[in-house]
C-alpha cells in the first residue's frame, strides 16, 4: 500500500511520540535527537558527548496509534542503519533504512504500541513521524517498570544482529521492562557525572556492569573500589532501597590472570567488587547484590567471543538467558511476562 498521499506528518513538539531510553532530547527546527547524556550539559561529559553519550543503544521511538500505515523521516542519513520494529513489546521485523523517509505498511487497524528500536552506535536525527491522516495517535500512556544498566561495549552490544537484539534489549523484551542502556563502549570507567545521571533517573531496576574499561589503565588498581564506592553511594543518594546488582566481568583469556596497564586482573577485579557490596551490606543496604560476571559467561562460551573479549550475535542470547536467570529471576523475583 502507498499511503504517502494521505499521510500526516507529526514533529517532536507535537507531542505525540517520545523516545523511550532516552536521557535527554536535542530539538532544533529541523530535527529531535535523542542523547544518552544529557544533552543540555553534554560539555560536562567531556569524553562522552562526541561520541557514545549520542549513540542509540536501547532507544526507542515509541508511539500508540491505530493507523495502518507509519513512517518517519529524518533530517540526514550518511549510510544505512537497522532499526528493529516492535509491536506491542513483541519484535517483528528488521528494517533497513536507505532514505531518509521510511514507510512501513501491513499493520491491522487496531490501537496498538510501536516502538522503533535505534541503532547501537550511531545517532538519527528525526524530523518527524508519518501516520495516516485520520487515524488517532498519542503518546504511549501504560508505564512500563523502568531498568536502568550501566556498562560497556558489551552492554552497548554493537555485535549483536540487530538494535534490540543485544543482549539487554532481549532481557528488556522478556519482562516487557523500559530500558535505558548506558553501555558506552570503552567509556565505562565510573564517571561521577554519570552516577549523578542515574541517580536522578526513575528507576525500579539498576543493574552496574563494571570493570572491563578499566583494565587498560583508564583506572588504577589505587582508585578502583574507591570509585566503585563513591558511584554507588552517589546513586543511593535518591535510590536508597531500589534493588541495585553489582556485576563483574564476563570471561576474557587473555585478561582473567594477568594483570593489565591498571594493576588489576580480572579476577582481581571481581575479587574487590564483591567485597566492596559485601561493604554496603555490612552497613545496612538490603537491596544491593553482587554477580559474578562468569555467571552471565564463562569459558565454556569462548567460542562466542570472536575477538577474545566481545560476544558476537549468538552470545547475546547467551547473555539474556543468563541475566534472566541469575538477576531478575534469580535475584529480584520477576516473572518472564514476554
Amino acid at each position: 500500500m502507498n499511503g504517502r498521499d494521505t499521510l500526516k506528518f507529526y514533529g517532536f513538539r507535537d507531542e505525540v511520540f517520545d523516545f523511550d531510553g532516552a536521557v535527554s532530547v536535542e530539538i532544533t527546527s529541523e530535527y529531535a535527537a535523542p542523547w544518552r547524556i544529557d544533552y543540555h550539559e553534554r560539555e560536562l561529559y567531556p569524553v562522552l558527548k562526541d561520541g557514545v553519550g549520542k549513540y542509540g543503544a536501547g532507544i526507542r521511538l515509541c508511539f500508540e496509534t491505530d493507523s495502518c500505515v507509519i513512517g518517519f523521516r529524518l533530517s540526514e542519513l550518511e549510510e544505512a542503519v537497522l532499526i528493529d520494529l516492535m509491536v506491542n513489546g513483541e519484535y517483528k521485523k528488521t528494517i533497513e533504512i536507505t532514505e531518509i523517509e521510511t514507510i512501513i505498511d501491513g499493520f491491522a487497524p487496531n490501537h496498538k504500541r510501536i516502538e522503533l528500536w535505534l541503532p547501537q552506535n550511531k545517532q538519527l536525527k528525526f524530523a518527524g513521524i508519518l501516520v495516516e491522516e485520520s487515524s488517532s495517535i498519542q503518546k504511549c500512556g501504560k508505564r512500563k517498570k523502568r531498568w536502568v544498566h550501566y556498562g560497556s561495549s558489551i552492554s552497548q552490544s554493537n555485535a549483536a544482529a540487530s538494535p534490540s537484539r543485544g543482549w539487554a534489549g532481549l532481557t528488556a523484551e522478556r519482562y516487557q521492562l523500559s530500558l535505558t542502556n548506558l553501555g558506552f563502549s570503552g567509556e565505562c570507567v565510573f564517571d561521577p557525572m554519570i552516577g549523578r545521571q542515574i541517580r536522578e533517573l526513575e528507576a525500579d531496576y539498576i543493574t552496574l556492569k563494571l570493570g572491563i574499561n578499566t583494565y587498560g589503565g583508564l583506572l588504577t588498581k589505587r582508585m578502583f573500589s574507591p570509585c566503585v564506592i563513591g558511584l554507588i553511594k552517589t546513586i543511593r543518594e535518591k535510590h536508597k532501597k531500589t534493588p541495585l546488582v553489582i556485576i563483574s566481568p564476563i570471561y576474557c583469556k587473555d585478561r582473567e590472570t594477568k594483570p593489565g596497564a591498571s594493576g588489576l586482573s580480572l579476577e582481581m577485579m571481581r575479587d574487590l567488587l564483591q567485597e566492596t557490596v559485601k561493604q554496603f551490606q555490612e552497613y545496612g543496604d538490603a537491596h544491593i547484590y553482587y554477580i559474578n560476571g562468569l555467571d552471565l559467561l564463562d569459558e565454556r562460551y569462548n567460542d562466542y567471543l570472536p575477538d577474545g573479549l566481545h560476544p558476537n550475535a549468538e552470545g547475546q542470547y547467551i547473555i539474556a538467558d543468563n541475566f534472566s536467570k541469575y538477576i531478575f529471576e534469580g535475584i529480584l523475583g520477576v516473572k518472564n511476562i514476554s
